[in-house]
């Protein structure tokens, strides 16, 4: 469904932009239909950079993302619009996704409406409703503000509003990773149900091994822009573990071996 090959991103940094970060670094892989795929590194790593740039937030400085054949970095940006809805990019920070003037009901039904997806309001209500009940939120909620839900509410709001546009993808990026411990299990369930019951292939971002291993059929590990590793979770990190020392909880510690890419079966 989704291939991404040689994918680079440089950025010119310093106060004359003479210095060249490359966060990104020839990644290559492949995300299967109705797949959940588990992206882990660490902070700098590079992960929401990737992200990024598989939705087309940051242009590429080399490589392609090919969407069902068609290659997205060769196409203009008003001929990208339509694949947009249909690669949703969930951000590790649900409330920065919602506009704190206006409501709940404003934010989620607006890109329907611009998508042609509904045209009354009442065909807005009744989707709305649907999502609502889908992500374990009250109908209730629709008419406040951003500022007056709870970090849980804007998350399961913010998939709402992505499950609403019908994608087929959906990158979520640390979506947990703002949330407590209990909410964090209803968000990956969540995630976990769309992947099983509606086919959506899921791109799982985290730092957390456990998160990792819970939701996906296959990790790619990711260090200084590149992946280094790529095969079933349980194998992936447990061989890992060893040469990356990766840990759960707050980040990964990863020293600098050889990044020579590897699969791992």
């Amino acid at each position: 469904m989704l291939v991404v090959e040689n994918l680079t991103k440089k950025f010119k940094c310093g106060l004359f932009k003479t210095t060249t970060v490359q966060a990104v670094n020839n990644v290559s892989f492949t995300l299967k239909p109705g797949e959940a795929f588990g992206l882990i590194g660490n902070s700098g790593s590079g992960k929401s950079t990737l992200a990024r740039l598989l939705v087309r937030l940051l242009e590429p400085s080399a490589g392609r993302i090919i969407y069902q054949g068609t290659d997205l970095t060769a196409l203009p940006l008003n001929r990208f619009q339509p694949y947009r809805r249909k690669i949703q990019l969930i951000f590790q920070q649900p409330t920065l996704a919602l506009n704190p003037r206006r409501t709940v009901w404003e934010s989620l039904t607006e890109p329907w409406f611009r998508h042609g997806l509904v045209k009354t309001r009442e065909q807005a209500r009744a989707k709305a409703a649907d999502l609502m009940a889908l992500t374990n939120l009250s109908e209730e909620v629709l008419e406040r503000y951003p500022r007056q839900i709870s970090g849980g509410q804007a998350q399961r709001i913010v998939i709402a509003r992505s499950l609403g546009l019908e994608p087929e993808i959906i990158i979520a990026d640390e979506p947990t990773s703002m949330l407590d411990v209990s909410i964090q299990a209803q968000i990956l369930r969540l995630l976990k149900v769309l992947q099983q019951e509606r086919g959506i292939s899921i791109m799982l971002i985290s730092h957390d091994p456990s998160v990792i291993k819970s939701c996906c059929d296959r990790v790619a590990l990711i260090q200084d822009g590149q992946i280094v590793a790529v095969g079933e979770p349980s194998t992936v990190l447990a061989k890992s573990n060893k040469q990356w020392k990766l840990s759960p909880g707050p980040g990964l510690i990863l020293p600098r071996p050889s990044l020579v890419p590897q699969t791992i079966s």
